[in-house]
């Protein structure tokens, strides 16, 4: 009895704590639910007005490629934008913030709304060289987004379309190479497909589509992987693939029987070509016996490309003056590159009289045909002046329709070939107007120590020289010289110079007094604020935007000083440099 006594006391503390633990644990679970849930319901509200913005976004966006927009691909995801962007503190570039002075949080404390107004102006504009490479290096130093009105997902789409809108096709696919969270970015991976796929690099394409990330499901790269595993000789994949995408409501009849003839289900794949996009123009293509197609001026620039690569241009084409016209025009508005419009020339079939007697045939010819013959007749002359006349009466063929476009770049390459020394006198001015050169390239510079700056001191900004010592003895020297010329004056340029130098940690001597002339100098007040709040990257936007479409070197010394002003207060330095490089100088 005593025994039993004992072992049901044992028995009933074993269930008061079993008890109690089971209580414990169901207490902890409920209040982690309502946590969870809690969290939740905040969370949802984000996401709601994530999406609402989202929305908003995608609704003001116009696309003019139909291969980019909603109607072709009908983007379907897994999963929400707020899930994509639940960390604010993404970063993607592709530079080092050290590389140009710049840091980690060079838009934190700015407002996502003042950066997108500024960017909307700046798209605006058709920036200078330098301008849009310094645009390029702020959009893309790796940096926090900023706090406000901008979220991490929306900054990146910023990026991706300024890329595209660039027609950076290296830069996106370095950017997509270095930034996993590109992959959910399917605008990215569909520009980097379709720039492929229409040079009819299939593999490049197939390799392009699988940066897609898993968790994103996307309709127009689905079919492009289920078409490459197919073409890696994969059916049974293909077809598993194929099968699951149906099983989840994928509803496309053309693709369905594009695939089943390719996947050998089915004997034809039927003839019907689709051009809303280019996959289904592709795939019209390669399942076609007798593939015909004449492009309109509303074709898209990927299927005109894709049209040149693979080859589709039919020699009977070459004697219908409007399909011509077409393609010149398409290459006119960029719908079609310019070097293809050459290529179609060089496709063209002249007689040898016609080529020899040139100068006189082309009058009689369509006017397409007379730009083709005159170009052929530039590449096969062997005389420089006879290439340079026929090189600028094809410039004049070109005005004559309104092309001129058409053919700038390729003028300017014909006469870079040409070697200088052996341009007729006749020539050479004509020449020389009409050239695209990098001066700064081609030319030296010359130094002249009896103006401060236009002096040797102004290698230290030219080498980016850390080395203080050796630029203030080039700077003693060259101020002892100054000092000599009693009718010298400090001017602006002047004053630009001497203020970076003192940035720099430069000591000048101590009777150089320029304080009146700097005292006159003004920085505009918005501008200063955001120096003072440090807002490194709206104030390089800043900078971006006044210079503009301005050749640096045109702009006025009051602009260039007190963009130097902004530059010194902000320690960014190498900017600073690559600003003063391009408007010290003088170069011969």
């Amino acid at each position: 009895n005593l025994l039993s006594k004992k072992l049901a006391m044992i028995n009933s503390s074993h269930l008061n704590k079993l008890l109690y633990f089971t209580l414990f644990f169901i207490t902890l679970i409920l209040n982690t639910t309502i946590t969870v849930a809690a969290v939740d319901i905040w969370e949802k509200k984000e996401n709601k007005n994530e999406q609402e913005n989202q929305i908003n976004f995608e609704e003001n966006t116009i696309i003019k490629s139909p291969i980019l927009s909603d109607n072709t691909n009908k983007i379907s995801t897994n999963i929400s934008e707020s899930e994509i962007d639940k960390s604010e503190q993404t970063m993607l570039g592709l530079f080092d913030p050290e590389v140009n002075n710049f840091n980690l949080n060079m838009w934190s404390d700015s407002d996502g709304e003042d950066i997108k107004n500024i960017l909307k102006r700046i798209n605006k504009l058709k920036l200078a060289r330098l301008s849009e490479d310094l645009l390029f290096q702020v959009l893309f130093t790796n940096s926090y987004p900023p706090k406000t009105n901008l979220t991490s997902t929306g900054f990146i789409k910023i990026k991706i379309d300024w890329l595209i809108q660039k027609k950076r096709f290296k830069d996106l696919e370095r950017l997509v190479i270095t930034n996993p969270k590109i992959g959910r970015e399917t605008k990215a991976i569909i520009y980097l497909v379709n720039e492929s796929l229409s040079n009819s690099d299939i593999k490049s394409a197939c390799e392009k589509a699988n940066i897609l990330d898993k968790s994103v499901k996307n309709n127009y790269l689905e079919k492009l992987k289920i078409y490459c595993l197919i073409n890696d000789d994969r059916k049974d994949e293909a077809q598993l693939v194929f099968d699951l995408l149906k099983e989840h409501g994928f509803k496309d009849k053309f693709f369905e029987t594009k695939i089943n003839f390719l996947l050998g289900i089915t004997e034809s794949g039927g003839n019907k070509i689709l051009d809303d996009n280019l996959l289904n123009f592709y795939l019209s293509h390669i399942t076609s016996d007798n593939f015909e197609y004449e492009p309109t001026e509303k074709t898209d620039k990927y299927i005109w490309r894709y049209l040149s690569s693979a080859n589709l241009m039919k020699t009977k084409d070459f004697e219908n003056e409007e399909i011509i016209l077409t393609y010149e025009q398409a290459a006119a508005e960029n719908s079609f590159e310019e070097e293809e419009v050459f290529k179609i020339y060089l496709r063209m079939d002249f007689n040898f009289n016609q080529l020899l007697n040139a100068t006189e045939i082309y009058k009689n010819l369509p006017n397409y045909k007379a730009r083709a013959l005159i170009y052929q007749s530039i590449l096969l002359s062997d005389n420089i002046e006879n290439k340079l006349y026929f090189a600028f009466l094809l410039k004049d063929l070109f005005i004559k329709d309104k092309l001129f476009n058409v053919y700038s770049k390729e003028l300017s390459n014909i006469l870079n070939k040409i070697d200088p020394e052996e341009i007729p006198e006749n020539y050479s001015e004509l020449v020389s107007s009409n050239l695209e050169l990098n001066n700064k390239d081609i030319k030296k510079i010359k130094f002249d120590n009896d103006i401060l700056h236009r002096s040797k001191v102004i290698r230290h900004f030219i080498d980016n020289n850390e080395n203080i010592s050796k630029t203030e003895k080039d700077f003693k020297s060259v101020f002892k010289k100054i000092k000599k010329n009693k009718k010298y004056f400090i001017s602006i340029m002047d004053i630009i110079v001497l203020e970076s130098l003192v940035a720099d940690g430069v000591s000048l001597p101590k009777n150089l007094d320029y304080n009146e002339s700097l005292s006159q100098l003004t920085v505009p007040q918005n501008l200063l604020d955001l120096v003072k709040e440090n807002q490194i990257g709206l104030v390089m936007l800043k900078v971006i935007e006044i210079i503009g479409e301005d050749d640096i070197q045109d702009l006025d010394p009051e602009t260039i000083y007190f963009l130097t002003k902004i530059l010194n207060d902000l320690n960014l330095k190498k900017i600073r440099n690559s600003i003063l490089s391009e408007v010290l100088p003088v170069r011969v």
